[in-house]
């Protein structure tokens, strides 16, 4: 017997009646317009139109700053308390970031920071990544402000200035809220969204809930020989043996393993697919070794299943006709949740050796270091997904506002600021309320950056949704 969709323990949860209208559009768009673009080299940031946001922020939602109480974390990031009727109960953390990444290179069909308006969609960088979060959030506490309703509990926002160059503001914000004694019970930051176009032919939207993410850490290989000119090459030369070497960690990732969040993730996509789909992915205790090996066959769905390490960088010499005497390549490795670090190091240092020995060569002449210059980080914990009244709460939301979506935990590839939160919180959870289709996720970090202006509003209902039916979560911690 095939599984079935899992189904919101309660009553979907509504925005009560709300729609967002054209003038929330136009706020959105004015956020858009303020390029607050990241630099690797923070240097070359252009701190002028940094020093805009919060300002424009105050301007765009007053009702909200009024009640709000502000705080500022390094540079320009933003820690905001909306006081709720009982703070001594532990609060909710709703997060995001309004720096975006550059630009240039890129060939966009708009400015990608006049934010127009063209078949019936909004063009400009931030617009899935994660400005839509922000104006959303703002949007949906200024209407419920309007509307006098004070949350239960304190409702936390806050905001990086730099998660684009994993900067250590919501690391630096997160020690404040240790610091003052916030204990946040759930945080929701962006990560999965309600996704169509979904893999395993599912026609129908699901909500994809991050409830950990993998970690990161990129890996510096360094390959020596003696060098020389490039007339008379050697079997491992610097630049050879180092490909060989590359190949091979690249070809042997590690054992792909079929955790129990991928196991959800699999059931809740089954559920909504073919027959033969629901009769694979329900039955695992069964199909669990085939299903692996398929799935281990696509990039896609690999990724899914183990660490991974991607070539990304590859040094040699500065000129054409020289062999150097060390080459040097990058790997970015993302860390499965059941490995660390040290796992994914030590495979890599066992594989290069290992090609050193079949070449013939001393080992001692590759190494694999970590790269110290770029922040790396452990895999998330798992947050709590079954039978749970803070995952469940999010549940009813989704159906509340995309009732003919499906819901399903999921382990993040990519990495959050909520990876800090981890320190002062145990519910850590991934979800951005817009819908994404497969067009969209492709368009993150792209040229034509672009979210469909009914997709931005129906958005903002969910986050309407989400903050003002707190007291219906009766179990929340306190």
């Amino acid at each position: 017997m095939g599984a079935k969709p899992s189904a919101a323990q309660g009553t979907p949860l509504t925005a009560g009646g709300y729609k967002a209208g054209d003038d929330a559009v136009e706020r959105f768009r004015e956020l858009l317009r303020i390029a607050t673009v990241s630099r690797e080299d923070v240097s070359q940031r252009d701190n002028a139109v940094f020093a805009l946001w919060i300002p424009t922020l105050r301007r765009l939602y007053p009702r909200f700053f009024a009640v709000a109480e502000l705080t500022r974390i390094d540079d320009f990031g933003i820690l905001l308390r909306w006081p709720g009727a009982d703070a001594g109960l532990d609060p909710v953390v709703m997060m995001a970031h309004q720096d975006v990444v550059p630009v240039e290179g890129q060939d966009w069909q708009h400015d990608p920071f006049a934010a127009d308006i063209a078949d019936g969609q909004i063009w400009a960088r931030g617009t899935l990544d994660t400005k839509n979060i922000v104006a959303a959030f703002f949007e949906a506490a200024e209407h419920l402000v309007g509307q006098g309703y004070v949350p239960p509990r304190d409702v936390w926002y806050f905001s990086s200035d730099g998660e684009e160059i994993a900067s250590p503001t919501a690391a630096h914000a997160v020690e404040w809220l240790r610091e003052h004694d916030v204990h946040p019970y759930l945080v929701l930051d962006e990560g999965g969204a309600v996704a169509t176009d979904a893999p395993l032919g599912v026609t129908e939207p699901v909500a994809m809930v991050g409830v950990s993410e993998k970690g990161h850490v990129d890996l510096t290989v360094t390959a020596r020989a003696n060098g020389g000119h490039a007339s008379t090459p050697a079997a491992n030369d610097a630049c050879r043996l180092l490909c060989r070497v590359c190949e091979t960690i690249s070809a042997n990732p590690g054992k792909p393993q079929l955790t129990p969040a991928v196991e959800a993730t699999l059931a809740e996509l089954g559920a909504r697919s073919s027959e033969l789909y629901q009769a694979v992915f329900g039955n695992l205790w069964l199909t669990r070794p085939a299903v692996t090996k398929i799935m281990a066959a696509s990039p896609e769905t690999a990724a899914m299943l183990r660490t991974t390490y991607a070539l990304t960088q590859l040094e040699g010499s500065n000129a054409h006709n020289v062999l150097p005497p060390v080459a040097r390549a990058n790997f970015n490795v993302r860390i499965a949740p059941f490995e660390t670090i040290d796992d994914a190091v030590e495979r890599a240092r066992r594989l290069a050796a290992q090609q050193c020995r079949a070449s013939g060569v001393d080992p001692s002449l590759v190494t694999v270091e970590v790269n110290e210059a770029i922040p790396y980080t452990e895999p998330a914990p798992i947050s709590p997904y079954e039978n749970d009244a803070a995952f469940d709460y999010l549940h009813r939301c989704v159906a509340g506002v995309y009732p003919e979506a499906g819901f399903a935990p999921y382990v993040q590839n990519s990495c959050t600021d909520s990876r800090e939160f981890n320190a002062i919180c145990d519910r850590v959870y991934r979800f951005c309320g817009f819908v994404y289709s497969g067009e969209a996720r492709t368009l993150l970090h792209a040229a034509n950056e672009r979210i469909g202006v009914d997709v931005y509003k129906h958005g903002v209902e969910f986050y309407v949704a989400f903050l003002a039916n707190l007291e219906h979560v009766e179990t929340l911690g306190a």
